[in-house]
Parts: structure tokens; C-alpha cells; sequence
């Protein structure tokens, strides 16, 4: 049984009054759709006597819908332009799309300084970043042509197919400038409020274990849960937080945080690395790209480390 035992049995009546009521005219309707004016009117004809219904009253040198006509028009108009929009976007060429994953920490402090220059790289694509916060989850699934994620798990990813080491993390303690005074010194800052971007404290125990001196009394403590809490409080000057310098890199280079002379600057147990899920050549030059840009930003901070005299593991 069909599901719409209402509608004629031959669509070319409806096509043919549809152009009649739009065109409100035989002849304009004959002319677009390519047939006869009788052939028109009987078209319309047989849809009136199939539909037990009058649609067009015809005067001597004009037309006009009756009641049903009019809404029977209504109904047609729409469903027409509906189909015409579907079949449209079938025709329609799809922008192609490069899909980028990224830790949370990477994607909003790195990638999106570089929109631009992605756009202005892959100007035929659409470029989609989307931060990820479980990054072991998103390594299982396939919904990215790109994955930039850290890891404390070096040797899990070392000389694996389709994933490349991108950089080390360079650890120093940073606060907001209008914090700092020409009297500031690492002593100093260590004796701010500890902004802390884990519950546990990793970052500022492994780098004040590796500090000579690390001061004694004890400092106000507080805990976010994500890196980019903890430095959205520390450049609101709620105090100092030990965090990668090449993420800041620009907010040190511009003089809005202030990481003191003299500071030892240490790898974490966090590495970066990319993982290539689309082989393409699109692909293949992005991480090159990236990488490449990697490779600026710590050559960046290693002029900066020259200027302010930081020294440990940034080799000059």
C-alpha cells in the first residue's frame, strides 16, 4: 500500500500546475517547460479531474487559483525548493578539510597564534582544530588527519610508524610582570604563591629538586586542573607557576611574564610528539611544517635565554 494514497498518479500534472500558478500563466509555462500550451492545460485538467478539484479558473486573458489552488501551490512550492536544495548540495563541491587534534595546552596556546598562517599555507582546505584532553583516547580513534600530544611515556612512542618526536618541554618558574621589580630575583619569586596546574605539584617538585638552594619557608599553595587555568592565574598576577616556556613564549618575548635572571630552565618527564593518521602529501608537509616551527620556537627561546642568563638544559 502506498504512503501517500492521496497524490495523482502521474507527477506531470503537479509540474505543469506548479509552473502555471508560480507564472500565473498557460503560455509562460508551456515556454519553460519546453512543451505546448494545450498540452499544459490538459495536463492541469487531468490533475483537476484526478483531484476531484478546481484549481485554475480561466478568464478571457488571465487565470487565477482558486482556494485549494493557492494552497495546493503553497504545499508544492516548498516541497520543490526542498528537493531542489538537496539535489543542489549533492552538486555542490565539498571543501576539503584538514583535521587537527591537539592536547588542550597545545591547541589554544600554540596553534590557534597560528590559524593564519595555516590558512595561508593549505588555502584550499578548511582547517579544524579540536583540543583533546585524554590523550591516550584519542590516539585510539581515527577522526583526525593529525595528532599532537604529550606523553610521559617516551619509550612507548620512540621509532614507531607514523609518529614523530616534535620537542622536549622547557621547565623555569614565570609570574606576571606587574609581580616583578628590578628587585626581583629568583629568590624572590620562590617566595610567591605556588600556582600549581596538577593537584600533585609534579612540575614544582621535580624543578625545585634540582634547585641549590630551594627556599625553606613555606609558600601559599594553589591547585588548578589544567595548565591553561594555571596560567590564565598567573598572568592575572595571582602569582608564580612553573610551567613550559616555549608555551609562553610570546608573553615572554613581549614582557607580560617575567621569569627571573639567572633561572635554571629543566625538561620535564612530558615530550611532545605527532602522530600522522591521513598519509597524504598535504599531511607528510604539515608535519614538516610543524616541526620546522618547533624548531624556530626553541631556537626563540634560546636567544631569549642569552638575553636574560637563564642556563640549564636550553643549550646556547
Amino acid at each position: 500500500m502506498t504512503p501517500y494514497p492521496n497524490l495523482p498518479y502521474s507527477h506531470n500534472g503537479l509540474r505543469a500546475f506548479e509552473s502555471v500558478a508560480r507564472l500565473m500563466s498557460f503560455t509562460l509555462a508551456a515556454d519553460e517547460l519546453n512543451v505546448t500550451q494545450s498540452a499544459i492545460s490538459r495536463q492541469v485538467k487531468q490533475l483537476e479531474d484526478e483531484l476531484s478539484a478546481s484549481l485554475v479558473i480561466r478568464k478571457h486573458r488571465a487565470i487565477e487559483l482558486t482556494q485549494q489552488g493557492k494552497d495546493l501551490y503553497l504545499a508544492l512550492r516548498e516541497s520543490y525548493a526542498s528537493v531542489e536544495s538537496v539535489i543542489a548540495s549533492w552538486k555542490e563541491p565539498r571543501q576539503k578539510r584538514i583535521v587537527i587534534k591537539a592536547t588542550l595546552s597545545f591547541a589554544t596556546r600554540v596553534l590557534i597564534s597560528k590559524v593564519h598562517e595555516l590558512n595561508e599555507r593549505y588555502p584550499d582546505y578548511e582547517i579544524v582544530l579540536i583540543p583533546v584532553i585524554e590523550e591516550d583516547e584519542a590516539l585510539e580513534s581515527t577522526d583526525y588527519d593529525l595528532l599532537v600530544f604529550h606523553t610521559r611515556l617516551r619509550g612507548r612512542y620512540d621509532n614507531k610508524p607514523n609518529l614523530f618526536f616534535l620537542r622536549e618541554e622547557f621547565m623555569a618558574p614565570v609570574c606576571a610582570q606587574s609581580l616583578a621589580t628590578d628587585q626581583t630575583d629568583l629568590d624572590s619569586i620562590l617566595t610567591m604563591p605556588r600556582l600549581h596546574p596538577t593537584l600533585d605539584h609534579h612540575d614544582w617538585k621535580v624543578w625545585l629538586a634540582d634547585v641549590e638552594f630551594p627556599p625553606s619557608a613555606p609558600v601559599r599553595n594553589t591547585s588548578f586542573l589544567s595548565l591553561d587555568m594555571a596560567l590564565s592565574a598567573c598572568l592575572s598576577g595571582q602569582g608564580v607557576t612553573v610551567t613550559d616556556l616555549l608555551l609562553i613564549l610570546p608573553e615572554l618575548e613581549r614582557g607580560f611574564l617575567y621569569c627571573p635572571s639567572h633561572a635554571k630552565i629543566q625538561h620535564s618527564a612530558w615530550t611532545y610528539y605527532i602522530h600522522q593518521q591521513t598519509q597524504t602529501e598535504i599531511i607528510d608537509d604539515l608535519v614538516m611544517w610543524l616541526t620546522e616551527e618547533s624548531n624556530k620556537e626553541v631556537e626563540r627561546l634560546k636567544a631569549l635565554a642569552l638575553k636574560q642568563h637563564w642556563h640549564g638544559v636550553i643549550k646556547l
